[in-house]
C-alpha cells in the first residue's frame, strides 16, 4: 500500500514537473506608466528580452510636453524611488523612446525597479510619469 502511494505521488510529481517545464518563460512585460505631478502624461513601457543579459525598453506616452523627457529605471517603487538611476534610458521625445539596457528581463522583474520620467533636462525634479516593474 505504501509503495503504491509513493508511486502515485512520484508520477504526479513528474507530471507537474513536465507541465511546469513546458510553460514558456515570459519574454516581455508591459508596465503601466501613471501621471505624476498633475502632468497628464501616461503610457506604457514594454520590456522585452533582448538576450540573456539585455532588455529592450520601448516607451510610448501621451500628454507629454514638446521637450525631451529624461527617463530612467530606478531601484525601488514609484512610491519610494532611489534617487540614483540604476539604468539610464533614451529620453522620451514625441511620446516615444527605445533603449536596450544591460540587465536581464528576469532581474528587472524580480529586482524591485520602477521606470520614471522627468519633465525636462532643465526640470529633473518634476516627475511626470512612473510605473513599477512587476513580474
Amino acid at each position: 500500500m505504501v509503495a503504491r502511494t509513493l508511486t502515485v505521488v512520484a508520477v504526479a510529481f513528474a507530471v507537474l514537473l513536465a507541465v511546469a517545464s513546458s510553460v514558456p518563460a515570459q519574454d516581455s512585460v508591459t508596465v503601466k506608466l501613471d501621471p505624476q505631478s498633475n502632468s497628464g502624461t501616461s503610457g506604457t513601457a514594454t520590456l522585452s528580452k533582448a538576450g540573456d543579459k539585455q532588455t529592450k525598453v520601448t516607451i510610448s506616452t501621451q500628454g507629454g510636453g514638446a521637450d525631451a523627457q529624461p527617463t530612467h529605471i530606478h531601484k525601488g517603487t514609484c512610491a519610494n524611488l532611489d534617487a540614483k538611476p540604476a539604468f539610464p534610458l533614451s529620453p522620451v521625445t514625441g511620446g516615444k523612446s527605445e533603449t536596450t539596457v544591460n540587465a536581464s528581463l528576469d532581474d528587472l522583474k524580480k529586482g524591485g525597479y520602477a521606470i520614471n520620467g522627468h519633465k525636462s533636462a532643465q526640470d529633473l525634479k518634476t516627475y511626470v510619469f512612473c510605473g513599477d516593474i512587476k513580474g
